[in-house]
């Protein structure tokens, strides 16, 4: 208990740097996008605003109690359900805004119209830019090097979301070197590419972080309920309750009635079904309850990953 408390305050902690770090970048980025008018500034600060939210919901997945180490792929509740769609209007909105306004000045610069680009790229403003994502993949290579003795999920994911673009972001720090060698047109043009994967970034994390968004059923409850009941001493088994991915993570919740012979043994029948459901779905968290109202003394009992 004592390894598994200090290796969630590790992660807590190792996730509330990257989201203060990402926090801040983010505040940068806005920033210099809007007093230099540079479009992919602006753009980048849309993934970044994807990192913070990935951020957010592995802190959820860490210091809530129900999630041990984030390993769960974890139900979500209002919260998080709410944030996604906040974002997705977030994404959207700003996205085709700055699409609509990159398209109108590249259509001015082949046009040759006259302050088609109003960018003002100083050296001193690249520089800080260059400073402030070189912060922010410091961090995050820092937080992936500390998870690996954790094997936290919810850590491991959100380092890996935020180190998959980082090409994306190398492309970007080029792309304002070339802007401030005078080839401006490359601002609204790396702006929509931007744009586009900072729509790809959050696809993918809602796949791998919100697999459960409405929180479906992993596992009917009629196939728990007759696993259950072929335990020696289960008369019947009710309230089935399941959420989570079979093959990575399910988390169950079932009440059991037995045979009045076999109460006294009523923790050993929990671990046996709490194994059989394992041997048939893979890693399983099982919370099993009496239908006497008596806890079976299988507590939130630990998960093997596969």
């Amino acid at each position: 208990m004592n390894v598994s408390g200090h290796q969630r305050r590790v992660s807590y902690r190792l996730l509330l740097m990257l989201l203060w770090v990402a926090l801040l970048v983010f505040a940068v980025e806005l920033t210099a996008g809007w007093v230099s008018h540079s479009l992919c500034l602006l753009a980048e600060s849309l993934h970044t605003l994807v990192d913070i939210f990935s951020t957010l919901l592995g802190l959820v997945a860490v210091a809530s109690p129900q999630r041990t180490l984030g390993k769960e792929i974890w139900g979500h509740g209002r919260g998080e359900a709410a944030g996604a769609l906040i974002l997705s209007a977030i994404l959207g909105f700003a996205g085709i805004s700055l699409v609509i306004i990159a398209l109108d000045q590249l259509e001015a610069a082949f046009q040759a119209a006259p302050g088609a680009f109003q960018i003002v790229m100083s050296p001193a403003l690249i520089g800080l830019i260059w400073g402030i994502v070189g912060l922010m993949l410091a961090a995050v290579l820092f937080a992936a090097y500390q998870s690996k003795p954790i094997n936290g999920l919810a850590l491991k994911l959100n380092t890996q979301h935020i180190l998959a673009d980082t090409w994306l972001t190398l492309l970007l720090l080029v792309g304002l070197l070339a802007i401030g060698q005078g080839y401006r047109w490359l601002d609204p043009a790396l702006s929509i590419v931007l744009v586009v994967f900072a729509v790809r970034s959050f696809w993918q994390m809602l796949q791998r972080q919100l697999p459960m968004l409405l929180k479906p059923t992993a596992i009917a409850p009629e196939a728990i309920a007759q696993i259950a009941c072929q335990v020696e001493g289960v008369t019947r088994c009710t309230r089935i309750l399941s959420r989570g991915m079979v093959g990575r993570q399910v988390w169950i919740e079932l009440h059991l009635a037995l045979h009045p012979e076999f109460m006294v043994i009523a923790h050993t029948i929990g671990e046996r079904v709490e194994k059989s459901l394992r041997e048939q779905y893979g890693p399983v968290r099982a919370q099993i309850w009496l239908d006497q109202s008596c806890y079976s003394g299988l507590s939130d009992s630990s998960s093997r990953q596969t």
